[in-house]
């Protein structure tokens, strides 16, 4: 593994642990609302539709399609300035919610709606960030 020098999530959030425990077995989960079912991201107290609180980790597809997406050519994070130009893409999961991270591939105007896929890369011993490449 190479030394990683970018920004790394607060593993002892408990509102975001679940999902990097998940990340790290190569899993995607979200939260479900226990009372209406809706599917989150990000994570939050409470449900964004009907405000219940609390919710359900769910496994989803880590598949998606490109719904959007913006190419970088100066890092706001000095982590992130040998990748530069680097691009975040916006993903619309299949089962719903949408998601930003960084693209393993370079996609351009006509790949807005193509298929994508998670890419669970371990930057640490103890944190894998999802990535996205173009199917």
């Amino acid at each position: 593994m190479n030394e990683y020098a970018g920004p790394v999530p607060d593993l002892n959030d408990s509102l975001t642990a679940p999902f990097w425990e998940a990340t790290r077995e190569n899993r995607l989960v979200v939260q479900r609302c226990s009372s209406c079912g809706y599917l989150r991201w990000p994570p939050g107290p409470a449900c964004n539709e009907c405000l219940a609180p609390g919710g359900e980790w769910t496994e989803l597809s880590p598949v998606g399609s490109l719904y959007s997406y913006a190419e970088y050519h100066l890092a706001f994070n000095p982590a992130f300035k040998d990748e530069i130009p680097y691009v975040v893409g916006l993903v619309e999961l299949d089962q719903g919610p949408r998601m930003y991270g960084l693209m393993r591939s370079q996609p351009s105007t006509a790949d807005i709606g193509r298929k994508v896929g998670a890419v669970f890369e371990s930057v640490t011993n103890e944190v894998t960030l999802v990535r996205w490449e173009l199917m």
